[in-house]
């Protein structure tokens, strides 16, 4: 028996408007996918406050540093480093959207 993510979502987003948490399907619908966002947006942050705080200096100046002499452990750093950020972009990107869609 599988279950489909979509029906997964819609019990979920059905029981919050049961309980009268949320007016609508929809305003659950919005608000599910919005926290979800927003967890992406600061868990990436919070990854690369590790990597600053690791190396105690930005992304740019620790690529800098790099040049020439890296570690494997450091290139592995720095690339994990380089995603987070590109995804804490994107993310960032897919929550002003979100928030530019509810406006119209």
């Amino acid at each position: 028996m599988s279950v489909s993510p979509a029906n997964i979502l819609s019990n979920v987003a059905g029981a919050m408007v049961a309980t009268r948490r949320y007016s609508s399907l929809e305003e659950a619908f919005w608000e599910m996918a919005c926290t979800t966002v927003r967890g992406k947006i600061n868990h990436y942050r919070r990854r690369i406050r590790h990597f600053e705080g690791k190396y105690s200096t930005d992304f740019d100046s620790f690529t800098a540093r790099l040049k020439g002499r890296a570690t494997p452990a450091e290139e592995d750093d720095w690339l994990a480093w380089r995603s987070a950020r590109r995804m804490l972009s994107d993310w960032s990107q897919t929550y002003q959207e979100l928030l530019h869609a509810q406006l119209h």
